[in-house]
């Protein structure tokens, strides 16, 4: 099992690389949209800095999400679901989720190679696309260990969500 520690700082640089790129994202577009009102002159790789940095606000924050377990859920199960099932009910979601996201990473993993064999490249800054995609197959993958991990907490009734008096979920920190 990881050690806490490593878990939280891994978190922490995740979330400083999203909120970086996210204020990166908003001043290419306040100066994308000054440049087009007031001097008819866009910058041409707005739309292209956009979609990588996107992807890299988007599969940052993903694995953050889900070993806080923060992500969005629909809680149907919830009113019907005893305390005692809690556990087994998380940890069976969290680690279907998981393999699934091997899978995902494994798929995308491919389409990078691709990309990189095609030499695939962006339109206006030419920038080689294969990057930006193994960094989702990467982030992805840790997505998936990040919910593996759960997975396991869960199993020994130390989850996020397991009932009880503990405090065991990793906590959001300020700068």
């Amino acid at each position: 099992m990881a050690n806490r520690r490593e878990i939280d700082w891994t978190v922490r640089f995740l979330e400083i690389v999203a909120a970086l790129s996210l204020f990166s994202l908003m001043s290419i577009t306040c100066a994308d949209v000054a440049l087009r009102y007031f001097f008819n002159s866009p910058l041409h790789s707005a739309t292209e800095l956009t979609r990588i940095l996107m992807a890299i606000v988007v599969f940052c924050g993903l694995p953050v999400a889900c070993v806080r377990e923060e992500h969005i859920t629909v809680d149907l199960l919830d009113s019907f679901s005893p305390k005692a099932v809690i556990n087994i009910r998380q940890a069976v979601m969290n680690l279907i989720a998981a393999v699934a996201m091997v899978g995902i990473a494994w798929r995308v993993q491919a389409l990078a190679f691709r990309a990189m064999e095609y030499g695939d490249t962006t339109e206006f800054l030419r920038l080689p696309v294969h990057y930006v995609t193994f960094f989702i197959s990467a982030m992805s993958a840790i997505t998936s260990l990040a919910l593996f991990y759960n997975g396991v907490r869960y199993l020994f009734g130390r989850g996020p969500l397991s009932p009880g008096p503990q405090d065991t979920s990793i906590k959001e920190t300020n700068l």
